[in-house]
Order: structure tokens, then C-alpha cells, then sequence
């Protein structure tokens, strides 16, 4: 049976969890939320935890690790809370007991995942027009669900991908499209405005949604969603809920990561870097007025209806 499924990293230990992060090889929001689950999984397996103490202490020390990583994933920062909260709450448990329990709700957290983006492929697939064009930004595994899903549905289209520079990581959707057999257009993320007339819709992935229908993602996003405005193209963002940062409901800002300078800059492009701020802005964020619909596993949803889900998704993680 033929799957919209992105595979993630074949992950050997935690460590190599965090290495395969910092070395920007694990993309997308939910491969990052998976990833995080993967970490407290194989160290849980595989390390050497013998009392509660050192298992939650272990536990703090992933998720301390993680957000320094990538503080800008709500994935990462929701497997975290959940894992972490699950091993507090259940903290008089044998620690047989609570590896073993702690681990079925990390694969519980990966298996939900993906069964959350092949449901909202079907929503987004059901967005393209046979023969349409759609404009996208930044590589999404979700998004590549969505264009999978529209392939075995039979219909031909045309992917506009800007390349989403410093680090161009649209090259490997490009990879995917081809694979597929769709057509693609390849611009520099300074041609949006020029080739945004083309396309029938504007399709990104998220990296966080916030309880005010905002989203983060990606820099350029905001950008692209502001210029379909004057162009009158619609806007979706494909996420699964799992997205959703809660800690935007109580006034928290998303925290918006910025990377290393070097991604932008040589150190022989200017004569001296005296009186010089290179600022390496990696995401951004749209507002909710700005957003048409957001693809999720509940349907495509109004930006503002996703928290009333919230509690049904969570239900669901802590299932046997």
C-alpha cells in the first residue's frame, strides 16, 4: 500500500537524536516533535536509569538540551511537557513500570504524529485544483504529505518553491516533487511577488501555531502571506495540532530562533566587521488575519478554532 509518509532519521541513541538536530538534518516541525520523542525513548531503553532520580533527571537534561536547540519548535517543547509531566505525575510507580509506560507514550507521541499528517494530507490534497499551481515556502514534511497525497489522488500541478535561503532547504522538496512527477518552478525567495500571480494558492508548513490563529514559521512567511493579500490568493498553512504552543493563551511570545551569522556572511565579504550586525533572523511569524485556513488532522480550520482541540489530542496521547 503505497504512504504519504516521510520517514524520519533511523535514530541510534539520544545523543544522536540532539546531533542529528544541531546539524539542521531533521526538518520540519513534526520530525522535530518525533525526534524529541525518539530522544527520551532510546534513553530510556538504552542508558543506564536504575532509580526515579536519574531517570527524571535525565529527562530535565534532554529537554533543557532540546530547547536549546531549537527553541522555536512547539513539537519539541509539547513531547518535552508531556513526557516530563507523565514522569511527575507518575512518579510512585515502580521504575519498571514507569520506562515501560514512559516509552509507550513516546512511541504513542510518534505514531500519532504521522497518523495526524497522512489524515490532513487528504484535506490539503482536496485544496489543489487538478492542473493548479501552488506556491509554497521552506521545506514541510507535512507539505510533502499534501503533495504525495494529491499524486496517488491522480492530479497534475505545478509547485512555485522559493528556495528559503541561508540554508535553501526547498532543494529537498524539489527532490520530492520530482519524484512525484509534478513540475516545479524554482525562484530566489526575492521572485515571490513576481511569480505570485500563477499560482491558484499559497500552501506553507508550520513550524508553531499559536492559540491566536498566528503563526510561525520559517522567515519569509509573514512576508509572502502579506504580498498574497494584494495578489488575492489564498493562504493555508498545513500543521498538525500537535503544533499548537498553549503557552501563547497566558500572553508567551513564540520564541523566534535566530542562527549563526556564518549562514549569511564569509568572513572575507566585507574588509572588517567593525560597526556591523549581521542578524541571521531564521523564522517569523503570520498573523492569523493573514491565514485563509490551516490544514489539520480536524479538518481546514479557521485560525482561531484549533484550541478547543487541544484537549481531545492529549487524551488521545496517554491512551494504552
Amino acid at each position: 500500500m503505497e504512504t504519504t509518509r516521510v520517514k524520519d532519521i533511523e535514530f541510534r541513541s539520544a545523543e544522536h537524536v540532539l546531533q542529528e538536530i544541531e546539524n539542521m538534518n531533521v526538518r520540519g516541525g513534526s520530525p522535530f516533535g518525533r525526534s524529541a520523542a525518539w530522544a527520551y525513548k532510546l534513553a530510556i531503553e538504552q542508558e543506564d536509569l536504575p532509580t526515579y532520580e536519574a531517570l527524571y533527571a535525565r529527562v530535565c537534561n534532554l529537554e533543557k538540551k532540546l530547547h536549546d536547540y531549537k527553541p522555536t519548535m512547539a513539537t519539541i517543547y509539547n513531547s518535552s511537557t508531556i513526557v516530563r509531566s507523565f514522569v511527575e505525575k507518575n512518579s510512585a510507580w515502580s521504575i519498571t513500570k514507569l520506562k515501560e509506560k514512559t516509552v509507550k507514550l513516546c512511541e504513542n507521541i510518534i505514531e500519532k504524529s504521522f497518523e495526524a499528517v497522512e489524515k490532513l494530507a487528504v484535506y490539503g490534497a482536496n485544496l489543489i485544483p487538478d492542473g493548479g499551481t501552488v506556491m509554497m515556502h521552506s521545506y514541510s514534511s507535512t507539505l510533502m504529505g499534501i503533495y504525495k497525497q494529491a499524486t496517488l489522488d491522480g492530479k497534475k500541478f505545478t509547485v512555485i518553491c522559493t528556495e528559503s535561503r541561508p540554508l535553501r532547504e526547498s532543494r529537498n522538496a524539489v527532490k520530492i516533487l520530482q519524484e512525484c512527477g509534478q513540475k516545479v518552478i524554482f525562484i530566489s525567495d526575492a521572485s515571490a511577488w513576481e511569480f505570485m500571480p500563477k499560482a491558484d494558492l499559497i500552501i506553507m508548513g508550520a513550524d508553531t501555531l499559536c492559540t491566536n490563529g498566528d503563526v510561525a514559521n520559517k522567515m519569509g512567511s509573514a512576508q509572502i502571506a502579506q504580498l498574497a493579500l494584494a495578489c488575492k490568493k489564498p493562504v493555508y498553512f498545513a500543521s498538525e495540532l500537535y503544533k499548537l504552543d498553549t503557552r501563547t493563551l497566558y500572553g508567551r511570545p513564540v520564541e523566534l530562533e535566530r542562527r549563526s551569522q556564518w549562514e549569511l556572511v564569509s568572513e572575507d565579504d566585507f574588509p572588517s566587521f567593525d560597526n556591523l550586525e549581521v542578524i541571521n533572523q531564521f523564522f517569523d511569524v503570520t498573523p492569523a488575519r493573514n491565514i485563509t485556513g490551516i490544514i489539520t488532522e480536524y479538518g481546514v480550520l479557521n485560525p482561531a478554532q484549533m484550541l478547543p482541540y487541544w484537549d481531545k489530542l492529549i487524551a488521545a496521547l496517554e491512551e494504552e
